[in-house]
């Protein structure tokens, strides 16, 4: 049963050293080809004089080499050129806007020393050095920088970075990160204050959330909107993502029902309601499901459910196939230990009848609960049983005393009630069965004479 950086530069090459995700050095490999470049660092350092441009930022001046920023920036290229060209310009100062002298300062040691270090907190500045400079290998080392220190703790800064430095590659690699890892943040209030809007919504929106209950979910969700009374506004949009339909009904009374904003805000009142509802009408609940019921998880599992041993022992368990089908794991007892029975699914609740008997069980994989339900009018075994229009239908089979029976009976949930329907032609037992296009279809039954017939068609 299934159940729901390779550089190309001017520079030798380079490699990352990365401390606790936290921090990043950008080092040579080979530093023998760099004497001379050292030398000019030494010179540029001691203001010597043949250093023969300045370049300013925040009011701080930096001496620099025109052939040494040419090679590196495309930018001073340009401008070198181009002052060059025009006869009669000598201007050795150039001033640079919108950058921070720390910024520019790490971008020279770069430049000059082959080595670049980033941090979190100087990675903005350092990168808008660079852009403004036509640096490209330091903007790709920044952007890389941002990927490899990417963790649980920082993924939220990163995102924020990204977002503001423009790389839409970054930021859904960061956006993806913090939906793999929403246990670790929704766990830790800083974490959750500090999420925007839309990364917020984007967690409440995942269809897959194993291991997080919607009672936590929810209080992820009031945490946020109590950051700030400007958030409340948010509050019908942001608490209609969570299923509180699937909360169960004393943790809505206890945890839920007990928020003012549940009571003064009519949509978020609304939702409670619903829900309350919902939890109202226990046996109905297969034939009520809507987006809001549904579990958080994209996965069907292939269920075991009871059975007869090669010992003639009757099981009364229920196990789960892991999804490469290779292990095995118990996922609840029976109610009671069934063979030959049959089972059904109606909205992803298990529906376990009969099996010499005439009882039924349900059980909601939500909260891994069983409930028993109204028994069949007849006991069965070797029965056949389907689902047609949220009904259940449960077709022939053995009854006491050996005997074989043609009777049908039909199971609606929302009256948690049997009831008979229009016979069978004949009397069946071991038989196999499908619907298509609402119609019944009977095969390979076996009577007394244990002769098989032609197929039957019920409608």
């Amino acid at each position: 049963m299934l159940f729901h950086l390779n550089c190309r530069t001017h520079l030798p090459s380079r490699r990352l050293v990365l401390s606790q995700c936290q921090y990043l050095r950008l080092s040579i490999k080979n530093r023998a080809p760099c004497a001379n470049l050292r030398q000019f660092t030494i010179q540029r350092q001691a203001g010597n004089a043949l250093c023969d441009v300045t370049l300013e930022a925040d009011g701080v001046r930096f001496p620099a080499h025109k052939i040494i920023l040419a090679s590196a920036s495309n930018y001073c290229k340009i401008l070198f050129v181009g002052n060059a060209a025009r006869a009669g310009n000598t201007d050795a100062n150039i001033q640079l806007k919108a950058i921070s002298a720390r910024g520019l300062r790490n971008v020279l040691n770069f430049i000059y020393s082959n080595t670049l270090d980033l941090s979190l907190q100087n990675i903005e500045e350092t990168f808008k050095a660079a852009e403004a400079l036509l640096i490209r290998e330091v903007i790709k080392l920044c952007f890389r920088f941002l990927e490899d220190c990417l963790n649980h703790k920082n993924c939220l800064d990163v995102l924020n970075i990204a977002k503001r430095l423009g790389p839409e590659e970054l930021r859904q690699k960061a956006t993806r990160y913090i939906g793999q890892h929403y246990k670790q943040i929704l766990a830790d209030p800083r974490h959750v204050k500090e999420l925007d809007r839309a990364t917020l919504c984007e967690i409440l929106d995942k269809t897959d959330m194993e291991g997080c209950t919607e009672l936590e979910l929810f209080n992820a969700a009031i945490c946020w909107l109590q950051h700030n009374n400007a958030r409340m506004k948010e509050a019908a949009d942001i608490l209609r993502r969570i299923r509180l339909p699937l909360i169960p009904l004393r943790d809505l009374q206890r945890y839920v029902q007990g928020m003012p904003i549940m009571r003064t805000n009519s949509d978020c009142h609304k939702y409670l309601q619903q829900a309350v509802c919902y939890h109202s009408q226990l046996y109905a609940q297969p034939v009520l499901q809507t987006q809001h019921t549904n579990i958080r998880s994209s996965a069907t599992s292939l269920l075991v459910v009871g059975g007869r041993t090669l010992e003639n022992s009757v099981r009364g368990d229920m196990w789960a196939a892991d999804a490469s089908f290779s292990t095995w794991q118990k996922v609840a007892e029976l109610c009671t230990p069934v063979y030959n029975h049959c089972v059904a699914v109606i909205g992803n609740f298990l529906f376990v009848i009969g099996g010499h008997l005439a009882t039924a069980f349900r059980f909601d994989p939500r909260n891994a609960s069983w409930l028993q339900v109204a028994g069949m009018l007849e006991r069965r075994t070797r029965f056949h049983v389907d689902v047609m229009s949220d009904r259940i239908l449960a077709v022939g089979g053995g009854t006491l005393l050996g005997n074989l029976t043609n009777t049908m009976e039909s199971y609606q949930p929302a009256e948690n009630k049997w009831q008979f329907m229009a016979p069978c032609p004949m009397p069946v037992a071991d038989h196999a069965g499908t619907t298509h296009k609402g119609i019944l279809y009977i095969s390979g039954e076996r009577q007394l004479r244990h002769k098989v017939r032609q197929s039957t068609k019920l409608s």
